[in-house]
C-alpha cells in the first residue's frame, strides 16, 4: 500500500503529551524548559489529531485555569506498576522547566498550596495551550486536525498511519498520545489502548480515575465541604487505598480531592469483583496540629490532598477524646461539643442515633458508636461517576514493556507511547500534567533519536 504523505515521525494526538512529542522529536526543547531552533537535518513531525480544535482536556482542566503541573512530583504520587521508571521519565522535564518554558512564551505561573502550579492571574488555561501551540509552530511541525486515524500498521520497516477521508502517511516512527477513555466529550476514545492490546501488548486493565464517588450517605449532608481522610478497605476490613484532604458531600455521595483520589481503587475492587466500603474518618484530618491544619478555619481547603495520607484514626483513642470532653463539659450535647470540629449539620447526624442528650449522660456504648462514626463514617459506596467525567483514565500501556529511555515499545518496533495511554496515572493537584509534559517529550526525542538515517 503506497502513502500519500512520508514524514519521519508522526505523532497521534494533539494532546498535552502529544504536543510534547512533537516538540521534543524537532528537538527544539532543553532540559531547563528553555527553547532553540531546530537542528537543519531535525526529523520531519506531523501532529495528527482527530478534533478541529485539540486540547479541550487543556481548557477544562482546574476549572479552566489549569493547573499545569505541581513543585513536588514523586513516583508516589502515581499508580503504576512500575515507579522507577515514572522517576526516570519525570527527571527528563521537571517542573521549573515547564515553569521556564511557559514564561518564557509569556505565561508566568505561581504556587497555590500543596504545590499547585497555576497560570499567573488573570492568565488561564487558553493562555497555557495558547502558548504551547505557539511552540509548536514556531519547532516547524506539521499539524493536520480534524482528520480521525483508523489504524497504525506496520508497512516496510515503518508504519502507516490510515485515516478517515485523507490519505495515509508513510512514517518511521509513531508515537501514540492518544490519552484515555476519560471525558469522551473532549474526544476521547480509547483508540490507542486498543490499538496497544492488537499490536501485542499486556494492558493493565484501563479504568475511569479521579471520579466523583456514588453512594448513599443521605443527601441531608449534600453541600457540606470538610477535612477528611476516605480509606478504601474490603470485605475482610484490608485498607486497599487511603487520601487526606477536602472532601464535598453531594446529593449523590462525594467529591473533592479525598473522594477523587482513591476513585481508581474503587473501581479496581469493583472491577475485581470485591465488595469495599470507603470509609470517612473526619478526626484525624481536622486536628489543628495536624497536615490541614494550616486551612482549617480559611474560606477554602486546598484542591488536593496531602502527600503523605493520614492512617484512619483509632475509634478507642476517639472514645477517649470524647470522653475527656463529656468530663469537662457535662452538661454539652454531642452535637453542639463535635461542632467545635465540624460542621454543625454533620455533628447532629453524627450523634442522632445516640438522642440528643449530652455527651456526658451517654452510655459507654452509644458513645462508643459516636466514635466510631467519627473515626469511619460509612460512605456506603456502590461506584463511580465513571468515564463520563473521570479526569482520568488509569492503567494502560505496562511500562515494563516500553523502553525506559525512549518509552518505545517493546512488543511493536518503531512505536512509542506517551501521557495517559501509559499505565502511569497521578493523583490530583498537578501530577497527570506533568507526567504528560515529561513522557511526551521522552517518547518524542526517542523517537527522533531512533530514526534511520535517510
Amino acid at each position: 500500500m503506497n502513502a500519500g504523505v512520508n514524514v519521519d515521525v508522526v505523532v497521534v494526538g494533539a494532546s498535552a503529551a502529544g504536543t510534547f512529542a512533537a516538540l521534543g522529536a524537532r528537538g527544539v526543547v532543553a532540559d531547563d524548559g528553555s527553547e532553540h531552533p531546530a537542528a537543519p537535518d531535525a526529523p520531519s513531525v506531523l501532529l495528527l489529531d482527530g478534533q478541529d480544535r485539540p486540547g479541550r482536556k487543556v481548557l477544562v482542566s482546574g476549572g479552566g485555569r489549569c493547573n499545569v503541573t505541581n513543585t513536588d512530583v514523586r513516583p508516589e504520587d502515581f499508580r503504576t506498576g512500575r515507579p522507577t521508571d515514572v522517576r526516570n521519565v519525570l527527571r527528563a522535564f521537571g517542573s521549573d522547566a515547564l515553569r521556564r518554558l511557559l514564561a518564557g512564551r509569556g505565561v508566568p505561573t505561581v504556587v497555590e498550596p500543596l504545590g499547585k502550579v497555576f497560570p499567573e492571574a488573570p492568565l488561564r488555561a487558553r493562555d497555557v495551550l495558547a502558548a504551547i501551540d505557539a511552540a509548536v509552530a514556531d519547532a516547524g511541525v506539521q499539524r493536520e486536525h480534524g482528520t480521525v486515524v483508523t489504524d497504525v500498521v506496520p508497512d516496510d520497516g515503518g508504519w502507516l498511519v490510515l485515516r478517515d477521508g485523507a490519505p495515509a502517511v508513510r512514517a518511521r516512527r509513531v508515537v501514540v498520545a492518544t490519552g484515555g477513555r476519560s471525558v469522551p466529550a473532549t474526544g476521547s476514545t480509547g483508540f490507542g489502548l486498543e490499538l496497544a492490546a492488537r499490536l501485542g501488548h499486556d494492558l493493565a486493565p484501563p479504568l475511569p480515575h479521579l471520579a466523583a464517588l456514588h453512594g448513599r450517605l443521605g443527601g441531608e449532608l449534600a453541600g457540606l465541604t470538610v477535612p477528611a481522610t476516605t480509606r478504601v478497605v474490603d470485605a475482610d476490613g484490608r485498607e486497599l487505598d487511603r487520601a487526606t484532604g477536602s472532601l464535598l458531600l453531594t446529593h449523590r455521595g462525594a467529591s473533592g480531592p479525598a473522594a477523587l483520589d482513591v476513585s481508581g481503587s474503587v473501581e479496581q475492587a469493583l472491577a475485581d469483583g470485591r465488595r469495599v466500603r470507603v470509609l470517612v474518618d473526619l478526626w484525624g484530618a481536622t486536628a489543628s496540629d495536624g497536615p490541614l491544619g494550616p486551612w482549617l478555619g480559611a474560606d477554602k481547603l486546598p484542591g488536593a490532598c496531602v502527600p503523605d495520607a493520614l492512617p484512619g484514626s483509632d475509634p478507642g483513642e476517639v472514645d477517649v477524646a470524647l470522653r475527656a470532653v463529656a468530663d469537662a463539659h457535662p452538661r454539652s450535647h454531642g452535637a453542639a461539643l463535635l461542632a467545635g470540629r465540624l460542621p454543625r449539620r454533620l455533628a447532629e447526624h453524627l450523634v442522632a442515633d445516640a438522642g440528643d442528650v449530652p455527651l456526658g449522660q451517654l452510655s459507654r456504648e452509644a458513645r462508643r458508636d459516636v466514635a466510631r462514626r467519627v473515626s469511619g463514617l460509612d460512605l456506603r459506596v456502590t461506584g463511580t461517576a465513571g468515564y463520563a467525567s473521570a479526569e482520568v483514565t488509569t492503567g494502560g500501556v505496562r511500562l515494563g514493556e516500553l523502553d525506559r529511555r525512549t518509552l518505545a515499545s517493546r512488543r511493536a518496533d518503531g512505536l512509542h507511547f506517551c501521557g495517559e495511554v501509559c499505565d502511569a496515572t497521578g493523583r490530583l493537584g498537578g501530577f497527570n500534567f506533568a507526567w504528560a509534559w515529561a513522557s511526551g517529550l521522552v517518547a518524542g526525542r526517542g523517537a527522533a533519536a531512533l530514526v534511520a538515517p535517510g
